[in-house]
């Protein structure tokens, strides 16, 4: 189990996470990039589509890549901590997937962009006046599907841990009239979900 102030994810939050906020950037071993939605379809599969003039699937048939994913994150000024002297830092919760890509082929990409829309939109799989049939084989003509079977994946998380519960309600608090609120609302629901101890019996 990981230790509540450790920075590192553990199994269980990195997959949370993943699910949760599907969008990242896919960076090829000759570091080009596309940033992607992607739906992690098991523990060791991924998911996507990119354009079919792409130029960076070249690079993605059967090549090393990396899913860089990044969550909420903000500016954390010294004015939110109770516990003096402190510097300001950014806070941020981000996962990396290591893999290897895969073209997929139509039959496959069929079945991804039916695993895709369930995801994001399932309302639109019995929806035939928005999606008709015809419209969507024309629009996987100009997509194509990628794999990553994944051989590694890590997650940061930066939330102060390592700081009282004073100055984590500090930051709470603060953010409330900022445009980093997201972050806030994030912060203290995934310490109370994933790592409980940190704020203990607080209110907020």
């Amino acid at each position: 189990m990981t230790h509540p102030k450790h920075t590192e994810m553990s199994p269980e939050e990195c997959y949370f996470f993943l699910r949760n906020y599907p969008f990242g950037s896919l960076i090829s071993d000759d570091l080009q990039v596309s940033n992607i939605p992607f739906v992690l379809s098991h523990d060791s599969l991924v998911e996507t589509h990119l354009a079919i003039n792409n130029p960076q699937l070249k690079s993605l048939d059967d090549r090393e890549c990396l899913l860089t994913v990044l969550g909420p994150h903000a500016f954390i000024s010294t004015d939110s901590y109770v516990s003096k002297p402190a510097v300001p830092t950014w806070n941020y919760a981000s996962v990396d997937i290591r893999g290897r890509s895969r073209l997929m082929t139509i039959a496959e990409l069929e079945s991804s962009l039916d695993t895709m829309l369930k995801k994001f939109q399932p309302k639109l799989m019995d929806d035939k006046l928005s999606l008709p049939d015809n419209f969507r084989q024309k629009l996987m003509a100009g997509i194509t599907g990628v794999t990553i079977d994944v051989t590694q994946i890590k997650g940061k998380l930066k939330l102060g841990q390592h700081r009282s519960v004073q100055d984590q309600l500090g930051v709470f608090e603060n953010l409330k009239c900022t445009d980093q609120t997201d972050y806030a609302n994030f912060a203290r629901q995934w310490l109370r979900r994933f790592r409980p101890s940190l704020l203990g019996d607080a209110e907020y």
